[in-house]
């Protein structure tokens, strides 16, 4: 409940008062494909009192820009009850029309929803043109599911753009900050996602060279024997270093980009990429928690929590993604078992039950998650509740361990039993 109710509600009025209180210069919003409750911030720009939206969806992949220039033509004339004309071919001449327009009943919300669709090259120069002129309060929105560089790192733009909501604990990165630099967005918590510059990388030309980079992005700084010992420890070292070379050139070709520089005997990731890793910023949110006062630990258990999108690289099952999966896991359930304890103490019943039984779910043979669920449950009226978790606890310590519950967890589940 504590993860769809509470937390769901701070991020998403974070980024509605991010979104609610930007400079009155910026005329052109970018929603970040990254928060998941992206369309749920029109619903204030469509709500906000002295302001009139103009709203239109792209249909499909594909749409080219006369398609865009037809439906605006139509959104206009139907919610703005304005008559706009079959809009110029060009680009900038279009962008002229429309803003006219706008502007006359400013201050107007454009609000462009699946960008990402449409025909870039011409539709990135009308809506920068577009950007540029509008004014009077009015702005244009877009949204998509990818974010369009061609607007981010347009210079011209760069004084009247925004990308809302930014967060950098939650890897949602304000592009508009990195203009003169190569970005590097690794996300591992879950199957496995990269993005140079924005763009995902959605081809690797084969599974060694995907493996590679994690492997260079996890580790940070790693030697050439690590390196062999890990991927080819059955090759002769020259046979290794044929592979490793060609694949390390791979990677470059992909990214665009050298991922490394070799220095003093080690491979280290390149001093000139931007690096922003999830796994990274996971570790150190559990890490700080841990010495922080419960206000605090509470926000970053929470940050941990949602960046942790699923287990590390669940594509993938060589041997140092499953002991670093495993690790990571770990890791997690401490995260929900640290949310869970600060629930308890202010007597959250409920939200520590729910975080409790999160953890058990990623850590099921660990006795002090199963004594806490079992003395919230009995807490709460249900000893049936309590002693079934014992129940499982014991198949689960029996089946992967060979053990039996300790003392202290058999005297627990005895005392709940006698209770009936």
């Amino acid at each position: 409940m504590e993860r769809l109710t509470m937390k769901t509600m701070d991020i998403y009025a974070s980024a509605r008062d991010q979104l609610m209180n930007l400079d009155s210069g910026i005329t052109l919003v970018i929603l970040h494909p990254d928060f998941y409750g992206q369309h749920s911030l029109i619903a204030p720009l469509l709500q906000a009192s002295g302001q009139r939206t103009v709203f239109l969806a792209i249909p499909k992949a594909g749409a080219d820009f006369k398609a865009l220039s037809a439906a605006l033509v139509e959104a206009v004339r139907a919610q703005l009850d304005e008559s706009l004309d079959k809009l110029p071919a060009k680009p900038q001449a279009a962008a002229e029309a429309v803003a006219r327009v706008i502007n006359a009943h400013s201050p107007v919300n454009l609000i462009i929803d699946g960008f990402d669709l449409l025909d870039q090259d011409p539709a990135a120069d009308f809506l920068a043109a577009l950007a540029a002129q509008l004014s009077g309060g009015s702005r244009l929105v877009i949204g998509g599911r990818q974010l369009p560089m061609e607007l981010l790192w347009r210079e011209e733009l760069q004084p009247k753009i925004a990308l809302v909501p930014v967060n950098p604990d939650q890897m949602m990165l304000d592009y508009t900050q990195s203009i003169n630099q190569t970005v590097l967005e690794v996300r591992a918590l879950g199957p496995g996602r990269v993005l140079i510059n924005g763009r995902l990388v959605e081809h690797w030309d084969g599974v060694l060279p995907r493996t590679l980079f994690f492997y260079f992005v996890d580790r940070g700084m790693t030697t050439r024997d690590e390196i062999f010992r890990t991927f080819w420890p059955s090759l002769s070292t020259r046979e290794a270093t044929n592979v490793f070379h060609v694949t390390k050139r791979k990677i470059s070709e992909i990214l665009g980009t050298d991922l490394t520089v070799y220095w003093s005997g080690f491979y280290r990731l390149s001093p000139d990429l931007e690096l922003h890793y999830d796994v990274v910023k996971f570790a150190e949110a559990v890490q700080n928690a841990a010495v922080a006062d419960d206000e605090g630990a509470l926000a970053l258990y929470r940050d941990a929590v949602e960046l942790y999108h699923g287990p590390f690289l669940s594509t993938m099952e060589q041997d140092w993604v499953v002991q670093r999966r495993s690790e990571l896991a770990t890791t997690y359930a401490e995260a929900l078992a640290g949310m869970a304890r600060i629930y308890a103490r202010r007597n959250n019943e409920p939200s520590a039950l729910g975080s409790y039984l999160r953890a058990a779910a990623t850590s099921p043979e660990r006795e002090d998650l199963a004594r806490a669920i079992m003395e919230l449950y009995h807490a709460q009226g249900q000893p049936q509740a309590a002693i079934e978790t014992y129940e499982r606890l014991e198949a689960e310590l029996k089946q992967t361990l060979d053990v039996s519950p300790g003392p202290q967890t058999i005297e627990l589940v005895k005392s709940i039993r006698a209770s009936l």
